[in-house]
């Protein structure tokens, strides 16, 4: 029997002629959400919803459709009325291959082994926290002109850079609900941003009226060394905090070196390396600041049940974390508290790629007035760093 290929809704929308290429499924849920499209206020997705049903009825003789309501049982953690979980139990159920371009439904699907395929060929997020336009002087002056509408359809707390036709960046601002917003970063003195969007994470990390902060993207891009130093502008330049919270998942790239003797700070401490290094004053500067009770560091497992006040606390490496420990440290926050998740979902270790709790929390987060999200997606660490991106 050839093989079936189960297509998920956000590729019927961008490619629709793709079930022309494979032995195409489609099932009741994906119907229905291509229905509610058709009636969706962004006029936008309304015509793409029209279009791939228009594709459906001129292609339906060579479709399967499968229309069961799937129960979800792979899983007893998940959601079970969550379209996506019910897309994964169908594929399991047929051994159905899967055709999607949402990066959290791949790297579900390629943890409980299910092939898929890509038409937008890409690991990247569909939400990154910002958004660029290309404007003409007189769209750039009809913008200033409605600073208070929300005129490019952006998330509460999504970022807006305004650039002209030749793509040099003019303006940079933040959609807060109710109008656009200048950046507010601190004195080039103290942290230099070295691109746009570190502009913009800086501003997210600046703002304490946005508790939970997400800075993602690459290896490279400054999401640890910008997070410490906010943390420190914070705590030693504004007061706004009383001390800084390292959190890591002490789990490794590479070859364990077996049991470890000694307390559990002697078994963790080479996990907070990479944040330390980023200090002013390194080791030194750590030591100074755990004696003065300024800088405090933990691990997932360790942190059921406490409470973090007047902190900012900084998570490190957020790509290993399944859901559940995101919820296990987001819930510690308690008054006066902040929370920075720092991490490249590309770099999950293996046993996070199925359940990866911070590519959920930016998919399930964004919009929220509450939360900021930022990707960063230049590798400003050096030249020699970059070549080995791309292996």
């Amino acid at each position: 029997m050839d093989k079936l290929y189960l297509i998920d809704t956000n590729v019927l929308l961008e490619s629709p002629e793709v079930i022309k290429e494979y032995n195409v499924v489609i099932s009741g849920l994906v119907l229905r959400e291509l229905e509610k499209h058709k009636l969706s206020y962004n006029k936008e997705l309304a015509f793409n919803a029209r279009i791939a049903t228009r594709f459906i009825n001129e292609n339906v003789d060579n479709l399967i459709f499968d229309l069961k309501d799937y129960q979800v049982t792979f899983d007893e953690s998940l959601d079970k009325d969550y379209t996506d979980n019910k897309i994964l139990q169908s594929c399991l159920d047929n051994s159905y291959s899967l055709i999607t371009n949402d990066l959290l439904l791949k790297l579900k699907a390629k943890g409980l082994n299910i092939e898929v395929i890509s038409p937008k060929d890409n690991d990247d997020l569909d939400y990154k926290g910002y958004k660029f336009v290309d404007l003409s002087d007189s769209e750039i002056a009809y913008f200033y002109e409605h600073i208070n509408e929300n005129i490019y359809n952006l998330y509460i707390n999504q970022y807006l850079i305004i650039r002209d036709l030749t793509k040099n960046t003019i303006d940079k601002y933040r959609w807060n609900g109710k109008e656009h917003i200048k950046l507010k970063i601190p004195p080039k003195k103290f942290i230099r941003p070295e691109n746009d969007l570190q502009e913009c994470a800086l501003d997210l990390l600046n703002d304490t009226s946005i508790p939970i902060k997400i800075i993602a993207g690459n290896f490279g891009s400054g999401k640890t060394f910008l997070a410490v130093k906010m943390a420190i502008y914070h705590i030693n330049e504004k007061g706004n905090y009383a001390k800084l919270m390292v959190v890591r998942n002490p789990i490794g790239t590479g070859e364990s070196i077996g049991w470890l003797k000694g307390t559990k700070e002697d078994k963790t401490d080479d996990f907070f390396v990479p944040v330390i290094q980023n200090l002013d004053g390194g080791e030194f500067e750590a030591d100074k600041m755990i004696q003065s009770g300024k800088l405090l560091k933990n691990i997932p497992f360790f942190m059921k049940g406490i409470t973090v006040d007047d902190s900012f606390m900084l998570v490190d490496e957020a790509e290993d974390l399944d859901v559940k420990l995101i919820k296990t440290i987001g819930t510690r926050l308690g008054k006066n508290a902040c929370v920075a998740f720092s991490g490249d979902y590309q770099q999950s270790e293996d046993k996070f790629i199925y359940n990866n709790g911070l590519v959920t929390a930016i998919d399930k987060l964004k919009g929220n007035p509450l939360v900021g999200i930022i990707v960063l997606d230049r590798d400003v660490r050096s030249e020699a760093s970059k070549v080995f991106a791309d292996l």
